[in-house]
């Protein structure tokens, strides 16, 4: 960052944003294995993430059976109409929404019912402008196309400390109102 950068924040009297790493969504796999590792608190916010799911199942697990560890997650109200309607118009695999939006449901209750420790379920009902993964520290934030076609996303890992973790922090705070 350059000083005149560095200057403008620090005038405007707000956090650095805090940009760790920026790349494509798939090729965080091994920095997710991280996070959720060395972990206590995880806060999802996505459509279904069927593939992340999968990939980092193991790791949930053993994030789950660690003691004192909190695993929240806000997935698609299935009821709202509008947002299903919607997120089926938007994407490539939009029929199959529904059905992997119950998958998730599905899921993240056979983990609550398997290591006994409540996992606390949000649904929302606006159409999401990306989709975050919250850990103690850091956050990855994965951002959507504004088209059907489907292609590779991009991804941000931001510090929670940062102008954009505080951000993150106040919308996941309005979305418990919400939700």
């Amino acid at each position: 960052m350059s000083d005149t950068s560095q200057e403008l924040i620090n005038y405007a009297g707000e956090p650095a944003p805090g940009i760790v790493r920026v790349g494509a969504f798939a090729g965080f796999y091994q920095r997710f294995e991280s996070l959720i590792a060395s972990s206590t608190q995880m806060v999802l916010y996505f459509i279904h993430s069927r593939r992340w799911r999968e990939n980092h199942d193991a790791a949930i697990k053993a994030f789950l059976e660690r003691d004192q560890t909190n695993l929240e997650v806000f997935l698609p109200d299935l009821e709202s109409h509008e947002l299903m309607f919607s997120l089926e118009r938007h994407f490539e695999d939009g029929p199959q929404i529904p059905a992997l939006v119950v998958d998730a449901y599905r899921y993240f209750a056979r983990l609550a019912r398997e290591f006994q420790k409540p996992v606390e379920l949000w649904l929302f009902s606006r159409y999401p402008t990306f989709s975050f993964y919250q850990f103690d520290e850091r956050a990855v934030i994965a951002l959507y196309s504004n088209t059907a076609s489907k292609k590779g996303a991009p991804a941000l890992e931001v510090t929670t400390d940062s102008l954009l973790g505080q951000f993150l922090a106040a919308d996941i705070a309005d979305l418990r109102k919400e939700c």
